[in-house]
């Protein structure tokens, strides 16, 4: 007798020009789905009962793969992602700043209780400051326009770019590795001028990003690694 499956939830839908429905399964057991901007519900639906196998399948090889992931506890000892490295955190009774790294991330005793929000913080505004230095100096060579640029709290999308040349990158960007912040960077200054993931997208991307695939990889192994919770 064949064994029941139960249908995965759907953690986010994606919708663009896309003619065809795509299935994505996060480290952490998260189902995205890329469909048609036009697809029913019932069209989502369907495509999931029919990969329902394959998606069990792989939310069990992840969770075996990724074994630690799991929130933060902001406990001293515990280690948090910056620049690709990672670095303990410890307790100081110094008042300010709340947060800083100096071989260690040293957190005041007063925000202790709200060590998240003082993290996504601290993280916002790293993230900030390294991507408009880089989007300044690719602006400077090859001349891209753009409007704005925002942090944001984006779980599935490291950065996005918008129709009014607005360029959005999620806080946890700092975390990675200094060439992948690179990377993505460029993948989203590339959209400006090609708004699909062509091939004269991704040979915009290499003409100033030679070798972005070994930093797209490394996103797409280590990514899930990088959250706070």
């Amino acid at each position: 007798m064949r064994r029941k499956i139960v249908t995965p939830e759907i953690e986010t839908i994606i919708r663009s020009n896309r003619r065809s429905f795509s299935l994505e399964v996060k480290p952490d057991g998260r189902l995205i789905v890329r469909a048609p901007k036009f697809a029913t519900k019932g069209q989502i639906q369907a495509v999931i009962e029919q990969r329902a196998e394959w998606i069990e399948a792989t939310q069990k090889r992840l969770a075996r793969q990724y074994p630690s992931l799991k929130p933060k506890t902001f406990t001293a000892g515990e280690a948090f992602w910056y620049l690709g490295e990672l670095y303990p955190l410890q307790f100081t009774n110094r008042g300010r700043p709340l947060l800083e790294l100096d071989g260690v991330f040293r957190l005041s005793e007063q925000a202790k209780d709200r060590a998240k929000d003082v993290f996504i913080k601290w993280y916002r505004e790293e993230t900030r400051a390294i991507t408009q230095q880089l989007i300044e100096g690719y602006i400077k060579q090859y001349h891209f326009d753009v409007n704005q640029v925002r942090i944001t709290s984006a779980r599935t999308r490291w950065g996005s770019c918008s129709g009014r040349n607005n360029l959005n990158f999620t806080y946890r960007l700092c975390m990675a590795p200094f060439d992948v912040i690179e990377y993505v960077v460029v993948h989203e200054l590339a959209h400006l001028k090609i708004r699909n993931h062509s091939k004269a997208f991704w040979k915009a991307v290499e003409d100033i990003k030679p070798g972005y695939r070994q930093q797209k990889t490394w996103l797409k192994q280590h990514g899930a690694l990088l959250i706070l919770d």
